[in-house]
Protein backbone atom coordinates (compact mmCIF):
# COMPACT_ATOMS: atom_id res chain seq x y z
CA UNK A 1 0.00 0.00 0.00
CA UNK A 2 0.81 3.71 -1.09
CA UNK A 3 0.80 5.58 2.40
CA UNK A 4 1.03 8.73 0.65
CA UNK A 5 -1.67 8.17 -1.87
CA UNK A 6 -3.87 6.33 0.29
CA UNK A 7 -4.29 9.56 2.48
CA UNK A 8 -4.27 12.28 -0.33
CA UNK A 9 -6.84 10.19 -1.54
CA UNK A 10 -8.78 10.97 1.48
CA UNK A 11 -8.24 14.44 1.68
CA UNK A 12 -9.51 14.19 -1.99
CA UNK A 13 -12.45 12.25 -1.45
CA UNK A 14 -13.89 14.52 2.14
CA UNK A 15 -11.65 17.73 2.14
CA UNK A 16 -9.22 19.38 3.76
CA UNK A 17 -11.72 21.13 6.20
CA UNK A 18 -13.36 18.04 6.99
CA UNK A 19 -10.36 16.13 7.75
CA UNK A 20 -8.92 18.97 10.01
CA UNK A 21 -12.31 18.62 11.93
CA UNK A 22 -11.78 14.79 12.38
CA UNK A 23 -7.87 15.55 13.26
CA UNK A 24 -9.32 17.35 15.95
CA UNK A 25 -12.15 14.72 16.88
CA UNK A 26 -9.41 12.51 17.12
CA UNK A 27 -6.58 14.38 19.41
CA UNK A 28 -9.64 14.82 21.58
CA UNK A 29 -10.51 10.72 21.90
CA UNK A 30 -6.45 10.15 22.49
CA UNK A 31 -6.62 13.04 25.76
CA UNK A 32 -9.78 10.88 26.70
CA UNK A 33 -7.98 7.69 26.43
CA UNK A 34 -4.55 8.84 27.91
CA UNK A 35 -6.88 10.23 30.99
CA UNK A 36 -8.18 6.64 31.48
CA UNK A 37 -4.97 4.86 31.61
CA UNK A 38 -4.57 6.96 35.12
CA UNK A 39 -7.84 6.55 36.46
CA UNK A 40 -7.69 2.77 36.03
CA UNK A 41 -8.56 1.08 39.18
CA UNK A 42 -7.14 -2.42 38.29
CA UNK A 43 -4.94 -4.55 35.75
CA UNK A 44 -7.93 -5.59 33.71
CA UNK A 45 -8.95 -1.84 33.29
CA UNK A 46 -5.45 -0.75 32.74
CA UNK A 47 -5.20 -3.10 29.87
CA UNK A 48 -8.51 -2.04 28.18
CA UNK A 49 -7.08 1.73 28.67
CA UNK A 50 -3.94 1.14 27.34
CA UNK A 51 -5.50 -1.13 23.91
CA UNK A 52 -7.85 1.99 23.79
CA UNK A 53 -4.36 4.50 23.73
CA UNK A 54 -2.77 2.56 21.30
CA UNK A 55 -5.71 2.29 18.90
CA UNK A 56 -6.40 6.49 19.51
CA UNK A 57 -2.42 6.79 18.91
CA UNK A 58 -3.13 5.52 15.69
CA UNK A 59 -5.94 7.18 14.46
CA UNK A 60 -3.87 10.60 15.14
CA UNK A 61 -1.30 9.19 13.56
CA UNK A 62 -3.16 8.75 10.86
CA UNK A 63 -4.90 12.15 10.75
CA UNK A 64 -1.28 13.90 11.74
CA UNK A 65 -0.05 12.56 8.62
CA UNK A 66 -2.98 13.84 6.77
CA UNK A 67 -2.29 17.33 8.15
CA UNK A 68 1.55 17.46 7.18
CA UNK A 69 0.30 16.62 3.66
CA UNK A 70 -2.35 19.09 3.48
CA UNK A 71 0.09 22.01 5.64
CA UNK A 72 3.42 21.33 4.42
CA UNK A 73 5.66 18.26 4.79
CA UNK A 74 9.00 19.25 3.87
CA UNK A 75 8.31 22.66 6.11
CA UNK A 76 6.90 20.86 9.51
CA UNK A 77 10.10 18.51 9.00
CA UNK A 78 12.49 21.13 9.03
CA UNK A 79 10.67 22.44 12.40
CA UNK A 80 10.55 18.91 13.76
CA UNK A 81 14.43 18.81 13.49
CA UNK A 82 14.82 22.53 14.90
CA UNK A 83 12.65 21.80 17.92
CA UNK A 84 14.42 18.35 18.68
CA UNK A 85 17.89 19.77 17.86
CA UNK A 86 16.66 22.58 20.82
CA UNK A 87 15.17 20.21 23.07
CA UNK A 88 18.36 18.06 23.10
CA UNK A 89 20.51 20.66 24.14
CA UNK A 90 17.82 21.63 26.95
CA UNK A 91 18.65 18.08 28.17
CA UNK A 92 21.95 18.20 27.88
CA UNK A 93 22.50 21.52 30.05
CA UNK A 94 20.43 20.03 32.84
Amino acid sequence: MNITKTLWSFIEHYGCERQRMVAIEEMAELTKALCKIDRAKDAMELCEAIKNAQEEVADVEIMVTQLKLMLGEREINKIVIQKLERQKERVEHE
